[in-house]
């Protein structure tokens, strides 16, 4: 457990983000953002990355490993950021020079290493009695919300026969895991106390238990709901805080290590800053705070929390660079679904006519390296992820087997 928390307390330290050195406009924000010479936002290069928290004792030594492999780094004023461009093998060779400086440049090495490695293909995630695989396609999380005031307008305020129906129908539709809920975190809601909540989730939790062939997921910020929503089946535990609200949380998850956590950037309350830059230590905050108690990375999804504390212009660019928290290493979810950002985008659309926008959203953010998308519309959203992976995984057999079409194609 040393270990884990070591790599993860550099993780943090370090925050190194893979910038999207093939999107010149999103590359370009990115670094400026950082603060380094200009002329690199302009570059053109296979792969760069941005370091944070740099010592002036690392400076010297990155510099020497980065020339000694064919790597350009470009260092911001203060000395404490940088990016490093150049071809991924190269940027791989310098992790492994690092590495073998000793301190203090080999922590940096070693979580250099980790960032580039972070979108190595995952392992199946175990999820209670049940487990989800990634990398063929496309996963779906439907939602379930067990509440009177859903800013979607889809509460089901209690009605235990409506929530299994909604599940079953979702399963039917292509979900791969249900994520049900019992208080809204819409902008503006009243929180609910513990026991409001569990008179909302469990009698559904305990309707659902066994009886779906997919996990299902208690989307909750309270250590005690998430408590009893494992002992009633839950298999993941969805927390909008990222176990940095109830400090209990950590510890109920811990005590079930069958469980999968989903760990969301929450930046209600913090305003300021660059966001991708805050999401990535976010969300590594949350990954230390796990690993302090014991729960392995393997375990978690990470979340950028779309909309939470966000304003409309930052939610887009969330997306637009979504490819930077690539580095963290887990897989990656987004619930972008009839959020309030696409109703603005939209001329003031109301969460009804909002699906055409919840699918580009989609289907931009697997095109930056998503893995899981939270939805309210599961079966459109599952035909445009069905032409999504086509292109960006693996083009289906059928279509591959196709004869060729008519003249009009």
């Amino acid at each position: 457990m040393t270990t884990g928390i070591a790599t993860a307390e550099a993780a943090l330290r370090y925050n190194i983000r893979p910038l999207m050195a093939l999107d010149p406009r999103s590359f370009r924000s990115a670094v400026l953002e950082v603060g380094v010479d200009g002329d690199l936002a302009s570059a053109s290069c296979a792969e760069a990355i941005a370091i944070e928290g740099l010592a002036p004792d690392q400076a010297p030594g990155l510099e020497r490993a980065t020339q000694a492999g064919g790597v350009r780094m470009f260092t911001a004023p203060d000395g404490r950021r940088a990016v490093l461009a150049g071809p991924p093998a190269s940027l791989a060779g310098v992790a492994t020079r690092l590495a073998g400086e000793g301190p203090p440049l080999d922590e940096l090495g070693g979580a250099l290493a980790g960032a580039l490695g972070g979108r190595r293909p995952r392992r199946p995630l175990a999820c209670g009695d049940r487990s989800l695989r990634f990398g063929d396609r496309t996963l779906i999380m439907g939602i379930v919300n067990a509440t009177p005031d859903s800013f979607s307008g889809d509460g089901l305020a209690g009605d235990v026969a409506a929530a299994m129906a909604l599940a079953e129908r979702l399963v039917a539709e292509g979900a791969d895991l249900i994520d049900v809920g019992g208080e809204s975190t819409r902008p503006g809601s009243d929180p609910v106390d513990a026991a409001t909540e569990l008179r909302r989730v469990l009698p559904v939790l305990e309707a659902l238990a066994g009886r779906l062939p997919v996990p299902i997921s208690v989307d909750t910020r309270k250590a005690e709901v998430a408590r009893a929503a494992i002992a009633t089946g839950a298999g993941m535990v969805n927390d909008i805080w990222g176990l940095r609200g109830d400090p209990e949380m950590a510890s109920v998850v811990a005590a079930a290590p069958g469980v999968a956590l989903v760990a969301m950037h929450n930046r209600r309350g913090h305003q300021q800053g660059a966001v991708l830059a805050e999401v990535g230590r976010g969300l590594r905050e949350s990954l230390l705070i796990a690993a302090r108690h014991g729960i392995g990375a393997d375990r978690i999804v990470v979340d950028p929390g779309f909309g939470f504390g966000k304003t409309p212009v930052q939610n887009l660019e969330l997306v637009q660079r979504l490819g930077e928290l690539g580095g963290i290493g887990c897989p990656l979810l987004l619930g972008a679904s009839r959020k309030s950002t696409i109703g603005l985008v939209l001329g003031g659309a109301p969460p009804e006519l909002r699906l055409e926008g919840t699918v580009a959203l989609c289907v931009l953010a697997v095109a930056a390296g998503a893995e899981i998308v939270r939805v309210h519309d599961v079966a459109a959203v599952r035909r445009g992820l069905l032409i999504a992976d086509a292109v960006l995984r693996e083009i289906p057999e059928a279509v591959r087997s196709a004869p060729a079409p008519g003249r009009t194609g």
